[in-house]
């Protein structure tokens, strides 16, 4: 069930505001690229389909303070990631003295979110997805200036998906802007669509601000339809909901007791429904849901997974083999969200896309496996599902895979 490989320095980090993430792409050939932070650089790699390291392949070093996903084809890859911004003045931000209230101290860097394309080891573009700039400052001009869309301290995560010629970008954002006479910042999600050229394209599914205080963004491409799709978890109601309609509430959650998974089209060809894990519960202790639910309304199915240990949650979903997905899932008997470091067991089910039933049996992953709420599986083309992993060392990843039954 699965295959290791041992491989290259990664530090890894599941808090929220310090997050650092492995990341592992599919190639059509069976291969994968993973992705790894080194100070302020990403590492990409590539393996063959046996998850070994491809030595003539070189490693690429692409400078990004952080990363949240990466998507790989056989002449490169894209990397959804942070650089400076360049609002000059305090840590690029600009002037603090715009701030309502007292300014951070210590300061705040701001940055900015970019899409970066590589073909071979050589950087073709990298667009910009946020607003501010040298001339608008991620504090803007002045305490009644314009709107700012910037990435602050926190929220340095986010998902990409891909219609066969653009990628989405969903991600967690901050916005500056004027209030009662001086700039207030509000986080939330933003999600903008890139051509094969580096343009931002126009598509009726991006937007500049979704949900607010978003905790997960979570986008695929559903093939029935031809476009994208896209939920969160915000505070604004504490509910899983769809980021441009604010008037649709697809399941409700306790904040302390939620993370989110990702989104899976369901087996049907002519619905227009999907499936996504989700924890939920009473404060400290989860349980992990599968939810079925079409894009605008309440979920319809509600399916308890595992049931092992009191608490479980970080759940990840992925199609798997035909018809299948994979769900993946952490248990602990200590309470609330799960740390590095800490007492905790990966579970994973295949389930049938179709009806959300079981296919096989809970398994429980080997325990060298490190497991990441904001890391995800990726399906590959043959059928098995990958995902990336702290290694056995400090010093190392390792690779899981996952064949269907």
């Amino acid at each position: 069930m699965f295959t290791w490989w041992p491989a290259f320095p990664s530090f890894p980090s599941e808090d929220e505001v310090k997050l650092q993430v492995v990341a592992i792409a599919s190639l059509p050939s069976g291969g994968s690229r993973i992705a790894f932070q080194s100070g302020d650089n990403v590492i990409v790699r590539e393996l063959d389909k046996n998850d070994k390291l491809v030595s003539s392949s070189p490693a690429v070093k692409v400078p990004l303070v952080d990363f949240g996903d990466l998507h790989a084809d056989a002449d490169g890859f894209v990397l959804l990631g942070t650089r400076d911004a360049e609002g000059g003045g305090t840590l690029n931000c600009g002037s603090p003295s715009n701030l309502c209230g007292t300014a951070p101290s210590p300061p705040n860097p701001c940055y900015d979110m970019y899409l970066v394309r590589y073909d071979g080891s050589k950087e073709s573009w990298s667009t910009k997805l946020t607003s501010s700039s040298s001339s608008l400052p991620p504090y803007s001009t002045s305490k009644t200036g314009a709107d700012v869309y910037m990435i602050w301290w926190y929220a340095h995560h986010g998902r990409l998906a891909y219609d066969g010629s653009n990628w989405a970008a969903y991600f967690g954002c901050a916005i500056s802007t004027s209030e009662g006479g001086c700039i207030n910042i509000h986080q939330g999600d933003r999600m903008k669509v890139v051509d094969a050229s580096g343009k931002v394209a126009t598509n009726s599914d991006s937007f500049d601000w979704g949900c607010s205080h978003s905790g997960y963004e979570r986008i695929t491409y559903d093939t029935r339809k031809k476009g994208y799709a896209s939920i969160c978890k915000t505070d604004n109601n504490n509910r899983i909901m769809p980021p441009n309609n604010w008037e649709a509430t697809i399941y409700p959650v306790d904040l302390a007791a939620s993370n989110l998974g990702d989104i899976v089209q369901d087996g049907d060809a002519s619905s227009k429904k999907y499936w996504a894990t989700v924890s939920n519960g009473v404060g400290d202790n989860a349980a992990v849901h599968l939810i079925h639910f079409a894009i605008d309304a309440a979920a319809s199915e509600d399916i308890t997974l595992g049931g092992t240990d009191a608490n479980e949650r970080a759940p990840h979903l992925a199609s798997i083999g035909s018809g299948g997905m994979l769900a993946m899932w952490e248990g602990s008997s200590s309470g609330g969200d799960l740390v590095e470091g800490s007492d905790r067991t990966i579970y994973a089910q295949v389930l049938d896309s179709t009806s959300g039933k079981s296919i096989s049996d809970k398994v429980t992953v080997d325990g060298s496996v490190v497991g990441n709420r904001y890391q995800a599986l990726k399906s590959f083309p043959d059928g098995s599902v990958a995902y990336l992993s702290k290694g056995k060392t400090d010093t190392s990843v390792q690779v899981v895979r996952f064949f269907g039954c």
